[in-house]
């Protein structure tokens, strides 16, 4: 399924979306693991969604580079410039 997020259309699930979010929001603590959820599951989602052919470039870079609050930042603004 193709998807709009602030204007960036790439193909995810809605609920993929939300568990990347989820899982990106843990382990940056902006959220508690839920209950039976290690970081080690989480990280790993993250790792698989970093292997997605089908993210923006940058993005996958983020995840890739496990540059989790820039990842975050973008699905949120998207169209703002890459930080150093």
């Amino acid at each position: 399924m193709s998807r709009y997020l602030n204007g960036c259309l790439f193909t995810l699930l809605i609920m993929d979306i939300d568990q990347l979010r989820n899982d990106l929001e843990c382990v940056t603590r902006k959220r508690v693991l839920e209950a039976g959820q290690t970081l080690t599951d989480v990280l790993l989602r993250l790792e698989n969604f970093a292997e997605e052919s089908d993210l923006p470039n940058r993005l996958k870079h983020y995840l890739s580079q496990r540059s989790y609050l820039k990842a975050l930042e973008w699905l949120d603004h998207p169209e703002m410039p890459h930080k150093e």
